[in-house]
């Protein structure tokens, strides 16, 4: 299981998915754009979710540099809800598997974004 381990949960490196990069997801029904992802989770606009709340969604990780891209189905949990009106979510009970290709995924985006800001 992937959790937040410490009250910092900002310490992680956090994707931050923007167009054309977007990373859509279907929670309890409704389509929901993240906000980021981290190996702790996702976080998303609230559109009226409640803590505690969990659905199985399908998380599509894909980027040039990434192979294979990886579909994976996991249950997210929302843990909190903040003032901004963000739902903050963990993956829970993740194999093995699908933990290793989040770390994938976030290490592509953050050696790119790295390498972005040296070029600045």
């Amino acid at each position: 299981m992937i959790i937040h381990e410490t009250e910092n949960k900002r310490a992680a490196f956090r994707f931050n998915p923007t167009p054309p990069d977007n990373l859509t997801i279907r929670f309890m029904g409704e389509p929901m754009d993240l906000i980021d992802i981290s190996a702790g989770g996702v976080s998303f606009k609230n559109q009226g979710f409640a803590k505690g709340d969990r659905d199985r969604i399908t998380l599509a990780l894909r980027d040039p540099d990434l192979r294979p891209n990886q579909i994976l189905s996991i249950v997210i949990k929302v843990l909190s809800i903040d003032a901004q009106d963000i739902c903050h979510c963990i993956v829970e009970d993740p194999t093995e598997e699908q933990t290793e290709a989040i770390h994938r995924f976030l290490l592509v985006k953050q050696k790119k974004e790295i390498k972005q800001n040296r070029a600045k």
